[in-house]
């Protein structure tokens, strides 16, 4: 028997966005940099009307985008009315996001996969 044994690398740390409590979402640095975020100034958000616990981000200056904005080093969304709608609980809940890039349309479009809500401590 030949075992190879796989070193895990848990160093790397996973591009994730999570909403405030304020209703912004944050963005961790991974997310950031995926996105390239400092070139961009705003992202409309969306879902699919069959899957509620995925969101999509396209960069877009349309009429409902939510503005990119910075605080020290870390970006964020003013994203809080676009949750409401959404009815999400962020002031009860830790709301959070993995986040990946692809396409639609032909344009660059940020998928955020929601990952179990838990109660706020």
């Amino acid at each position: 028997m030949e075992i190879e044994f796989i070193k895990a690398n848990t160093s790397k740390t996973k591009p994730k966005a999570t909403v405030h409590k304020t209703g912004k979402l944050g963005l961790n640095i991974e997310a950031s940099n995926l996105m390239e975020i400092q070139n961009k100034k705003s992202f409309l958000i969306g879902r699919d009307k069959g899957d509620t616990t995925t969101l999509y981000l396209l960069e877009s200056n349309a009429e409902g985008s939510v503005k990119v904005s910075k605080a020290g080093a870390y970006y964020y969304l003013n994203a809080g009315s676009v949750f409401d709608q959404m009815e999400f609980d962020y002031e009860k809940n830790n709301i959070m996001f993995d986040l990946s890039k692809d396409k639609y349309q032909n344009k660059d479009i940020y998928v955020l996969k929601g990952r179990p809500k838990t109660p706020r401590k």
